[in-house]
């Protein structure tokens, strides 16, 4: 077994103050490590803000990459501004000059290449780029474009062990929120890193590409309902083989150390645990303004039904997602697992979900 190695790239801050601070980008990068590593020992490379400049960036990817054999692991992460010019995408960098787009940025290609000449076998890159922040600004409108497809298509076609997964399609925009504190697809990302959803996991310990991706495309859209109020769309996407086989993460020591049962507690025989999770009603997506619809200014038993009635796909998404775990991850057989109107019965639990309004300091919600 070899050794395996993150190279982490987080341009959060850059030295040309027209170009936008990209959000939580540092925290996402040194998520993302510490929850990689609970996948075994880490050999890390952090290049965060000042630390991200174009000539460190590649002399590091050069320096670390080259060094690695075939039994070694590669991941690469990247957070920051990304661009597209004549079919080439661009990589910012803590210097990256607005005047000098792109010679003082990053050929994306460049480092692929650098990481094609490796003997490395097993390379992911985590690519969460966010293009809007160069894009959006006036002064290069109509200059540059959202980042291509066509470079990652070609790296990564037809390798078994060789992947990128990006926060989104290049057709749209990489969100992050105050409320996780991360970018909304590296939150996921790390969720699934740290075994926090059986979803993500493949034969109950292994995070794998294709459970990995599976996992973003089910969950991604269940974050943004959460943290945001207005629909938002963000699509995660796969670049290179969906391989059940190449492993990102082995999670077996680790869930096996969290489920073990604290001494003490082998007698209790029945346990009610609660959980409350609160969104706005407006966003909720039987909530219509055409139909005339508005959020209550108080609680009684009508705005009570009328919340039930406009949450019933959020309850039922709720049901199936969890109804598909219990299914994959516990080895009960059909006629084991009922499922009713909000509600799961298993021979050793129920699992309820219902929704109503509430009273909070924002107001009702």
């Amino acid at each position: 077994m070899g050794k395996r190695l993150a190279i982490l790239v987080a341009v959060e801050k850059y030295l040309d103050t027209h170009i936008p601070s990209v959000r939580y980008a540092e925290a996402d990068a040194i998520g993302f490590a510490d929850a990689l590593k609970l996948g075994g020992p880490l050999d890390k490379v952090p290049l965060l803000s000042s630390a991200a400049t174009r000539t460190s960036i590649m002399s590091k990817v050069r320096q670390h990459v080259n060094a690695l054999t075939s039994d070694d692991e590669l991941f690469l992460f990247y957070a920051g501004h990304g661009f597209s010019k004549d079919g080439h995408n661009f990589i910012t960098c803590h210097d990256t000059d607005l005047n000098d787009l792109e010679n003082t940025s990053i050929k994306l290609k460049d480092i692929l290449e650098v990481c094609g000449k490796s003997n490395c076998k097993r390379i992911a890159l985590f690519l969460d780029s966010c293009e809007s922040g160069i894009t959006d600004l006036p002064e290069i409108r109509g200059i540059y474009s959202i980042m291509s497809d066509q470079e990652l298509q070609e790296f990564f076609k037809d390798t078994a062990y060789k992947v990128c997964l990006a926060s989104c399609k290049t057709s749209e925009s990489s969100y992050s929120a105050p409320a996780l504190k991360h970018g909304v697809w590296t939150h996921d990302v790390i969720q699934a890193l740290e075994g926090n959803d059986p979803l993500a996991l493949e034969k109950g310990r292994y995070v794998t590409a294709m459970s990995l991706q599976n996992y973003l495309k089910a969950q991604i859209p269940r974050t943004l309902r959460k943290v945001f109020s207005k629909p938002t769309v963000q699509t995660p996407w796969i670049y290179g083989s969906l391989s059940s086989d190449f492993v990102i993460s082995d999670l077996a020591m680790v869930l096996e150390q969290r489920n073990a049962v604290p001494p003490g507690y082998e007698q209790v025989k029945q346990v009610f645990l609660q959980m409350e999770d609160s969104v706005r009603i407006s966003s909720l997506s039987g909530f219509s303004k055409r139909k005339g619809h508005h959020v209550p200014e108080d609680i009684n038993s009508a705005t009570r039904r009328f919340v039930e009635n406009i949450s019933d796909k959020e309850i039922n998404d709720d049901i199936e997602l969890l109804h598909k775990r219990i299914r994959d991850g516990m080895a009960y057989k059909r006629r084991d697992l009922r499922v009713e109107a909000g509600r799961i019965v298993t021979p050793d639990f129920e699992y309820v979900v219902y929704s109503g309004p509430r009273i909070s300091d924002q107001g009702i919600s």
